[in-house]
């Protein structure tokens, strides 16, 4: 039922699950079962969907199978908020690092946000 009331809520509000100019809120409904469309991605992380002012990454999907890549999807599961990605500043003169660049200052716990859905499952979009 919760599923369905926060469709509901999304599709009210204007999302890009069904709205493709307006952007999800998605820090709104972390923890939450969450059903997006967006198109199907492969990124370094892993798997994830761009949508209309969103990316998520799948959890433990490493790589779309190839008739999913750059197609749109619907994917439904619990929407997670991890801070891992490698976010770093890079300083004149010092070595380059991997990672994110960011600029000094930044708030680097902020700026390594990403958005992960769990248990999820997905299908194209027709």
């Amino acid at each position: 039922m919760k599923t369905i009331a926060i469709a509901s809520v999304l599709w009210l509000a204007g999302c890009s699950c069904h709205s493709p100019r307006h952007t999800l809120p998605l820090a709104a409904h972390v923890g939450e079962r969450v059903v997006l469309e967006g198109i199907a991605e492969p990124r370094k992380l892993g798997a994830a969907v761009r949508g209309d002012g969103f990316d998520v990454w799948v959890e433990q999907l490493h790589d779309w199978p190839v008739e999913f890549v750059g197609k749109r999807v619907r994917i439904a599961g619990i929407l997670e908020e991890r801070h891992d990605l490698p976010v770093v500043v890079q300083r004149p003169g010092e070595p380059i690092v991997a990672g994110i660049p960011v600029a000094e200052g930044q708030d680097l716990h902020a700026a390594s946000l990403r958005y992960v859905i769990r248990a999820a499952r997905w299908s194209l979009v027709r």
